[in-house]
């Protein structure tokens, strides 16, 4: 086996990277990009209704408080647990700004740029989309991000009961709003 084969077949841990970046190696922090940047996308455009444009502010400041913060980076969590834990709260606080900005009780927009209407096709990403904030972060935590319940509770600072109630509660929502029997 040759050395670019084996060094395929060996993944460099998401910590070991970050410690890399931490002692000025760059492409560390590419490296973890590359591993999580498509997903957190995905999660932040399903926690901000879709809206691609604020989706995509949230990983960047995610990503920018990832950068100030790794060399505090303590290993108490896992970095992926880490990482989208930041992304959740940049998401939680853009929406917070943003129903702030449209007053107390301006409706939701109903414009959305073309790659955020492409992602909301369709039943099941509306319902996701209605559920509560909390039961919405369960949801695509583990059915979008895939990441186990406890990895989830995790993430979210809960406690793995908790968290698995919240799945539950939003499990059942969508099926009542999809008409299956819970």
């Amino acid at each position: 086996m040759d050395r670019d084969a084996m060094a395929d077949t060996i993944r460099v841990s998401d910590e070991d990277l970050l410690a890399r970046f931490v002692r000025g190696d760059d492409d560390a922090l590419g490296q973890l990009a590359s591993r999580y940047e498509g997903t957190l996308l995905g999660l932040a455009r399903g926690l901000l209704a879709g809206r691609t444009t604020l989706a995509e502010e949230a990983v960047q400041e995610a990503w920018v408080r990832v950068i100030r913060f790794a060399p505090g980076f303590e290993g108490r969590a896992s970095f992926k647990t880490w990482v989208y834990r930041v992304t959740i709260n940049r998401c939680r606080e853009i929406a917070r700004r943003e129903r702030r900005a449209r007053g107390p009780r301006a409706p939701e927009p109903e414009h959305r740029d073309a790659a955020g209407v492409a992602e909301l096709n369709g039943s099941l990403r509306a319902a996701v989309a209605a559920l509560p904030g909390r039961e919405r972060e369960a949801v695509l935590l583990c059915y979008h991000a895939g990441l186990s319940q406890r990895e989830a509770a995790g993430v979210l600072g809960i406690a793995e009961g908790t968290f698995k109630s919240r799945a539950r509660s939003a499990l059942k929502r969508l099926r009542r709003e999809l008409g299956e029997d819970a």
